[in-house]
């Protein structure tokens, strides 16, 4: 190292920001060469692959760990049994909520006027026939006639154009009402994957909104061609949405299943924590929860294959499990 800054000192028209950037860049390297040589010297584990379990102590507060009633319950603590499940095999992909398309109307008028109510905004659930807006018609007469519009679907109202004493003309569109008991969700499919993919396959969403649960559904429609940009082929997944949870627009995390394993000793995936070589699960016996380390296998967006370290009934913390990571000693009152 030290010839090298010598030669950087001897620079003669090397100014000062020039000096500190060649020297921060060689201490760069050399975090560098140690980073490889650190990481050489370590075995690195991979999902799927079986290195054996760390020792007992490794990791953070490794030591059992007893909880009182009230402390549970103010972590919110949940658990479920290690069980035998089914571990499918899926293709990810990101979407965006629609309309179903036979299932939206556009409402406008037919006439000349000015806008004289509005009865509903936009979020509303409205019943075929039900009056949206009043339109006062331009047509001579004392009063004025006046145009009742009424909406022709059962939805909700997902657009809304007008507003009181506003002018309008013919065919201007004054609301949108969509049925959301169904929605589409539209996504894409890179072209090497398009062979797994098929008209009423299963899928999965998964959104931000509701990260709680997942909304099931199949393949409605099929693009006819790929899109020669992204070189992918447009998906359109049909949901079941009976709660009206699913609006337009909202993003989606979709699994496209493509086959399953079944009777795979597993958890949900919400239970594992730590990092590769270090993966680890809280388990349950009354009132004790005691980490225990283990080695993953096969998993989907639900569930996790457990290959070493648990035994079928164990019972997993699946919520509040990060909190018990930082609890120290034996006992402890979790307090609010």
């Amino acid at each position: 190292m030290q010839p090298a800054f010598n030669r950087i000192r001897n620079r003669k028209k090397c100014d000062r920001k020039e000096l500190v950037n060649e020297i921060m860049n060689r201490i760069s390297g050399i975090f560098i060469l140690i980073a490889m040589f650190t990481i050489n010297g370590t075995s690195l584990g991979h999902e799927g692959e079986t290195h054996g379990l760390p020792s007992p102590g490794a990791g953070t507060y490794g030591g059992p760990i007893r909880l009182s009633p009230e402390a549970k319950k103010n972590l919110g603590l949940k658990v479920e049994d290690m069980d035998m499940r089914t571990i499918e095999t899926s293709l990810r992909c990101f979407g965006v909520v629609e309309p179903v398309p036979d299932k939206f109307h556009f409402i406008s008028a037919r006439i000349s006027g000015r806008i004289t109510r509005v009865f509903v905004n936009q979020g509303d659930t409205v019943k075929e026939g039900d009056l949206l807006a009043e339109i006062e018609s331009r047509q001579i007469g004392e009063p004025p006639p006046t145009v009742n519009v009424q909406s022709t679907l059962t939805g909700t109202i997902t657009e809304r154009h007008v507003f009181s004493g506003e002018p309008i003309e013919p065919d201007k569109i004054l609301f949108k009402v969509a049925d959301l008991s169904t929605v589409r969700i539209k996504c894409h499919v890179y072209e090497a994957d398009i062979g797994n993919v098929k008209m009423g396959q299963k899928v999965r969403a998964w959104l931000e909104a509701f990260l709680d649960r997942p909304f099931e559904g199949t393949i409605d429609f099929l693009g006819g061609e790929l899109e020669e940009e992204t070189r992918t082929l447009p998906v359109w997944c049909r949901i079941d949405n009976p709660t009206l949870d699913l609006r337009p627009n909202m993003r989606a995390t979709v699994y496209l299943i493509t086959g399953a394993a079944k009777d795979v000793p597993a958890v949900p995936a919400e239970a594992i924590l730590g990092d590769p070589g270090n993966y680890f699960v809280y388990i349950e016996n009354g009132d004790v929860y005691e980490k225990k380390f283990v080695v993953l296998g096969r998993k989907d967006d639900r569930y996790t294959e457990i290959t070493e370290g648990l035994l079928p009934g164990d019972r997993v913390v699946t919520q509040g499990n990060y909190q018990l990571q930082f609890i120290v000693g034996t006992e402890a009152e979790v307090k609010k």
